[in-house]
């Protein structure tokens, strides 16, 4: 015993003595110093330096990974630092090391916001009558009435924006929405999300968490409404389920046939209400909810000693892993029958399936039915079927590129080339296509 407690404090002293090296080293290596390289003011910028008689940009100071860059025609002796992004000279203005071909360098106004400690930082900037973000100009922005909000938001006497591409209307003052990140805005009776208004319900509108909002009419994750969810009962129960008063949701997927009123989770993968047991919102039909605990759960949780197969779309059964052949990694054979990704094969028996490439498994013939990686080639004739390469394949009447049809190929005359591959046009049709690289 004392031997294994000696073993273990020498392993934890040689990981403790292997972190402080990489962390010296990573500090000597990212180091301007190391680079012979001097910041023009660090308190404002880590971006812009001296080195060897030129400005370098150095994206976030990180020399080990991205090293430095010259700042193409900079003058060293009148360059300064504006913020993080921007910095001038006697001639020009920059962002990012880069070369910005409008503005004037004697005519400079950041953008500030009274609403956000950080908006010296902002991405804007006023020069020459003309507004810039992030570099480039806001069309038709006035720079005499232009302020910034927070986040990417700013507006001026008639516009609100976001970035340079997305222009509102003004209704009115745009406000913070409470609890909200900076990518949510409330813009009279509308609220914004990255600049697209998604409710028209401000006054009911609120915050559940980083991912989840809602309003009197709908329940929105990162901005988009969760079709079905609803609003009254919404709760996030854990990382992985959710509910509201009809059901319980795995991630925002409902979960079929449950009650939110006894709905209760037992792990990441399992849980449970008074008639059914789940596994990642899937009915698990050959267990009884009543017959598992917590304990219980965890272990079929374990995904090296079980598995689950679909009997059809949202009910599976939960089975030993050993106990399962992997046919392919679309196919499974258990008690001589044979499971898909998505449902049970009726009447279908292990040894109906002809694994057609057994080096990569991609393709199978079932019956009278061609599969590539599970999913049926529509018209392939079994009979006359060859595998041409990992994505092209033909019969006598067809060329396909996945389970695709190509309709400009002949298989009669199609020949393959390393670079060719067939691409989705307007109407849902795959068409050939050669790669120039």
């Amino acid at each position: 015993m004392k031997v294994l407690m000696w073993v273990g404090i020498i392993l934890l002293v040689i990981m403790a003595i292997y972190a402080l090296i990489v962390t010296v080293f990573s500090f000597y290596v990212s180091s301007p110093s190391t680079h012979n390289a001097t910041a023009f003011d660090s308190k404002i910028s880590n971006q812009y330096y001296m080195q060897d008689d030129k400005v370098i940009y150095v994206m976030d100071g990180n020399f080990f990974q991205i090293g430095g860059t010259d700042v193409e025609d900079a003058d060293l002796g009148s360059f300064k630092v504006i913020d993080q992004y921007y910095a001038k000279d006697a001639n020009n203005i920059y962002y990012n090391g880069k070369l910005m071909t409008e503005g004037n360098s004697n005519s400079i106004t950041q953008v500030t916001s009274k609403l956000n400690v950080n908006s010296a930082n902002s991405g804007y900037l006023i020069s020459n009558g003309k507004v810039f973000c992030y570099g480039d100009i806001i069309e038709g922005a006035d720079p005499d009435s232009f302020s910034y909000l927070f986040g990417s938001y700013a507006m001026d006497k008639d516009y609100l924006y976001y970035y340079i591409d997305i222009k509102i209307p003004r209704k009115a003052t745009p406000t913070a929405v409470p609890n909200g990140n900076q990518q949510y805005i409330r813009h009279a009776e509308q609220i914004l999300y990255q600049g697209e208004a998604i409710s028209n319900q401000a006054d009911s509108f609120e915050i559940i968490s980083d991912e989840y909002a809602k309003d009197a009419l709908h329940v929105y994750s990162h901005g988009k409404i969760i079709e079905g969810m609803v609003p009254n009962g919404f709760t996030v129960i854990s990382p992985y389920y959710r509910k509201d008063k009809n059901q319980a949701y795995f991630f925002n997927t409902a979960i079929p046939e449950s009650n939110p009123e006894t709905f209760k989770v037992l792990n990441d993968a399992i849980s449970k209400d008074k008639k059914n047991l789940y596994y990642k919102g899937n009915i698990i039909k050959n267990r009884k909810a009543s017959e598992i605990n917590r304990s219980e759960a965890n272990e079929l949780k374990n995904i090296g000693q079980w598995k689950s197969l679909h009997l059809e779309a949202t009910n599976v059964i939960v089975v030993p892993r050993d106990d399962i052949e992997n046919i392919t990694n679309d196919f499974y054979a258990y008690n001589n029958e044979v499971y898909g990704k998505t449902k049970k094969l009726t009447d279908i028996k292990p040894q109906d399936v002809t694994v057609l490439d057994p080096e990569d498994k991609s393709f199978v013939q079932i019956g009278h039915h061609v599969f590539y990686y599970g999913t049926v080639i529509i018209d392939a004739d079994p009979e006359t079927f060859t595998i041409i390469s990992d994505h092209f394949s033909k019969d006598a009447n067809h060329v396909y590129w996945n389970e695709y049809k190509v309709i400009d190929a002949d298989p009669s005359t199609f020949k393959y080339e390393d670079n060719a591959y067939a691409d989705e046009n307007e109407a849902g049709e795959y068409t050939l296509r050669v790669s120039e690289y």
